[in-house]
């Protein structure tokens, strides 16, 4: 049985809004789920799991066109959110579904994302439909292949560190099982995260990354509420 190689994940983006805006958040969860089911195979298991579970074309992500005015509400909300980031103030921003798509769709912050990625949010859970390249991975098998479903989880931000929910997981109309999804796959997917987070702030301790600047983000009903800190 030929085990399978070490996959690293993604480091977060260095400037603007880091991992917020530029997707690699999506990426590290669905690497990690991945490794889940590919961890202790055989060759052929993890043959069929990669044809299974990731395709060889992206597809394209219809999000609901904004209006002007949602855009205009939605851009208004992430200028007060940069602006207080900026002078060290503490205000809470709350973002809908709608306005995260319209600046998914519209900012270029969120350039590459666009296209590949849609947000619902409803009784404190994402649902996340994406379309993410696996050839970050550095695993030969995943070059070209793409990763085309839906992702469902829990999210804080507190005392500088990540806590994510994963509830469940599809990928090319397949099921990931429930089973593999345990509190201790859950513990050890967010010390990895974190851990990996906080060595990339230390190396890049500029002005422009965000998270430097919040206090806390969770997600409550149906937005996603996020609190600058003051310094």
């Amino acid at each position: 049985m030929e085990a399978p190689p070490v996959m690293q994940t993604p480091s977060p983006a260095p400037r603007g809004m880091g991992c917020f805006a530029k997707g690699c958040l999506t990426l590290i969860i669905v690497g990690l789920v991945l490794v889940v089911v590919f961890v202790g195979g055989s060759v052929f298991v993890l043959n069929r799991a990669i044809h299974v579970f990731t395709s060889t074309e992206p597809v394209q992500i219809q999000v609901r066109q904004s209006t002007p005015a949602e855009l205009q509400v939605a851009k208004a909300k992430l200028d007060t959110l940069r602006s207080a980031a900026r002078n060290h103030q503490e205000t809470t921003i709350e973002f809908n579904a709608n306005e995260i798509n319209a600046l998914i769709a519209n900012e270029p912050e969120f350039r590459g994302a666009a296209g590949h990625a849609r947000v619902a949010i409803a009784n404190s859970i994402a649902s996340l439909d994406v379309s993410a390249p696996l050839d970050s991975m550095h695993w030969k098998r995943l070059n070209g292949r793409w990763f085309n479903g839906n992702i469902q989880f829990g999210f804080s931000y507190l005392d500088e560190n990540f806590n994510f929910d994963i509830r469940s997981a599809e990928a090319s109309g397949h099921h990931f099982p429930r089973a593999i999804l345990t509190s201790d796959f859950m513990q050890s997917f967010n010390r990895s995260f974190n851990d990996s987070f906080h060595k990339e702030s230390a190396k890049r301790p500029d002005a422009n990354n965000l998270w430097q600047h919040i206090k806390m983000a969770s997600l409550q009903g149906d937005k996603l509420v996020v609190t600058t800190r003051a310094m």
